[in-house]
């Protein structure tokens, strides 16, 4: 065997060695994650603050990957305070989780809520600060015109007007057909104009 055969054979083991231990790896993951062991889910049931703590510490990671999945730019702090509400909220309503072995995925199903609810409240918010060029009344008038809205109309306004986001992107999000959005669109665009057109 010359040095360009052992040099290839080494590549190859060296590549075969790789995908084993990624495969154990994910298996580890897999195993730790998803096979919690039933007597933590009964201590979390029965209010015990270390098995809260150990639960905590077994699925927290998978969460944090669960939201940059979703979002990226997110602040340390914006994530561990949606952590914290999707922790409080299970904790609390454990009753609801009908088979102990599917928590992982029930808390992923919580977390996804409180990140949507998160999301849109915080794009409601970003509205008040794009309004504050206005003048006073001029901002005033704007407000009411979207509250007056019905809530999705308000927020495909919103999102188009001021996230500048474009119809198809609106819809994806929202999981709206882009006709849908279109029709709450051009109604939203026009009250809003019709209170900027005003002296």
């Amino acid at each position: 065997m010359n040095i360009m055969e052992l040099r290839q054979s080494l590549d190859c083991l060296f590549l075969i060695y790789q995908m084993v231990y990624c495969i154990l790896k994910m298996t580890y993951i897999k195993d730790k994650y998803m096979m919690i062991d039933k007597k933590i889910i009964v201590g979390v049931r029965s209010k015990d603050a270390n098995a809260k703590k150990e639960l905590i510490s077994l699925t927290r990671n998978h969460l944090i990957q669960t939201i940059y999945k979703r979002y990226i730019g997110l602040e340390e702090k914006e994530i561990n305070d949606i952590l914290q509400a999707t922790y409080t909220y299970a904790f609390m309503h454990m009753d609801k989780l009908s088979d102990d072995k599917n928590f992982l995925k029930w808390i992923t199903v919580l977390l996804n809520k409180q990140l949507r609810e998160y999301m849109q409240a915080k794009e409601h918010a970003d509205v008040t600060i794009a309004l504050r060029g206005l003048p006073q009344y001029r901002q005033s008038d704007v407000d009411d015109c979207l509250n007056e809205m019905p809530e999705n109309q308000k927020t495909v306004t919103i999102m188009h007007c001021l996230g500048k986001l474009k119809e198809k992107d609106i819809a994806n999000r929202l999981k709206m057909s882009e006709e849908g959005v279109a029709r709450l669109l051009k109604s939203g665009k026009q009250k809003v104009k019709d209170v900027l057109d005003k002296k």
